[in-house]
């Protein structure tokens, strides 16, 4: 049974492999069709010019090196004029065999049409040039977004690499096949090897597309660097709100709470003040108010210090922080970590919040009765895993509070990974990259 299993399967790897072969070759040829036809008829034609010419050979040596140039001309022109049409679809579609068949996610962008404008002059701008008319304005930013965008063009550079690499190696499988069918009858030695090598290779051929896909399939330089300016764009405006925000709460923590007590506490000793001499039970009554006062207003300002910057957190680091948070939370919570030294400490402060947050999710939100905090190390990259019994369906929905973990997370290139059906568990996974001391 286990050998017909692996023969079942075998025989399924060489269908799918021929398959993705056939539609790698039909990815990558394109630019082949053009560039082999042009290329024989241009030599064809070019060459036949110093044909038989009597001249030294320095100067026929000269004339083929010319023709051949004009050769290469043609066959660069040829290939130019269909990039523009076909490099968008044939790598778009590439990117998703990539991703259906190994897990291969390249997400690019592409530039959008720009905006135009209507001038004091009455002509419209379209970011390049004026026009007349607005729909001749909106059709000129559209051709000019589609026609020199560096996206486009990097999926060109895709399609002349992948015709030498791998149109070559995703058609051997299929060439091998049907050679061997074709010699079998008058060489059969020959053609049993062939079909041998077919189906040997049917399985492995198309993988090719990883390597080269992975290389030149992704985002060109120009617009990962674009995405990046906007992401950090996006991270400070964050980290500014965030800022805000946190000056707020602090103000309003002040105001309301310590601000509000010492001022009762001074009313309360002017007025001891003043009956120490005429009433000095009431004097006494009022010290005592003061002295509640006073321990109420210090209560509250410690509070909002470990709110701001937790003691435990820097004294002890990130590990037995989150421990103190265990240890208060009103749920059982299970901690388990192996981290062996502390991180930095902005990266520390941004996980014990993010996991402070978390757990606060959880006992309010999910009404879990049980959370597990996992903290881990591995591959230069300090891991937070915080799981619930509760009800689920958590979502990074903007504004929450899952959302303000993705965001600082993201401040220091880190991510939030959240596995939450309806009903549950949940489990909230945050990792950022750092070094331990």
């Amino acid at each position: 049974m286990g050998a017909t299993g692996g023969l079942v399967r075998w025989g399924a790897a060489v269908g799918a492999g021929w398959w993705r072969s056939a539609v790698l070759v039909a990815l990558t040829c394109p630019f082949a069709l053009v560039a082999v036809p042009v290329g024989w008829a241009g030599a064809s034609l070019a060459y036949g010019w110093s044909a038989g010419s009597a001249a030294a050979w320095p100067l026929r040596a000269l004339a083929v090196f010319g023709e051949t140039l004009l050769v290469l001309l043609w066959v660069s022109v040829a290939v130019w004029t269909v990039h523009p049409f076909t490099s968008r679809a044939l790598a778009g579609a590439a990117r998703r065999c990539a991703a259906r068949w190994l897990g291969l996610e390249l997400a690019v962008a592409y530039r959008q049409p720009r905006q135009v404008t209507r001038m004091a002059t009455g002509f419209w701008w379209d970011g390049q040039e004026y026009h007349r008319s607005e729909r001749e304005a909106r059709r000129r930013a559209r051709v000019h977004a589609r026609f020199h965008d560096p996206q486009l063009h990097g999926d060109g550079v895709w399609l002349l690499a992948a015709a030498v690499t791998v149109l070559p190696v995703a058609a051997l499988p299929l060439l091998a096949l049907v050679l061997g069918a074709l010699l079998v009858p008058g060489r059969p030695p020959l053609g049993a090897a062939l079909l041998a090598a077919g189906l040997l290779a049917a399985p492995f051929g198309w993988r090719v597309l990883g390597p080269v896909g992975r290389r030149l399939l992704g985002p060109v330089a120009s617009t990962r660097l674009g995405w990046r300016v906007a992401e950090l764009e996006e991270i400070r405006a964050d980290l500014t709100q965030t800022q805000a925000a946190e000056l707020e709460r602090i103000e309003r923590g002040l105001h309301d709470g310590a601000q509000a007590r010492l001022v009762a506490l001074g009313m309360s000793m002017g007025a001891a003040e003043h009956l120490v001499d005429s009433d000095p039970a009431a004097a006494k009554r009022l010290l005592a108010e003061a002295r509640a006062n006073s321990a109420g207003a210090l209560a509250e300002l410690r509070a909002l210090v470990r709110g701001i910057n937790p003691p435990v957190l820097v004294e002890r680091g990130l590990v037995d922080a989150v421990r103190a948070l265990a240890l208060d939370a009103v749920v059982e919570v299970d901690v388990v970590t192996r981290v062996p030294a502390r991180p930095e400490r902005p990266v520390e402060a941004a996980l014990y919040f993010s996991v402070a947050e978390l757990l606060t999710n959880a006992v309010k939100h999910a009404r879990a009765e049980r959370v597990g905090i996992e903290l881990s190390y591995a591959e230069r990259t300090l891991t937070a895993t915080v799981s619930d019994d509760g009800s689920g369906g958590a979502a990074a929905a903007p504004g929450s509070g899952l959302d303000g973990v993705r965001r600082r997370m993201a401040a220091f290139g880190g991510r939030l990974e959240i596995d939450s059906p309806l009903g549950g568990p949940t489990r909230v996974t945050v990792a950022v990259p750092c070094e331990l001391s």
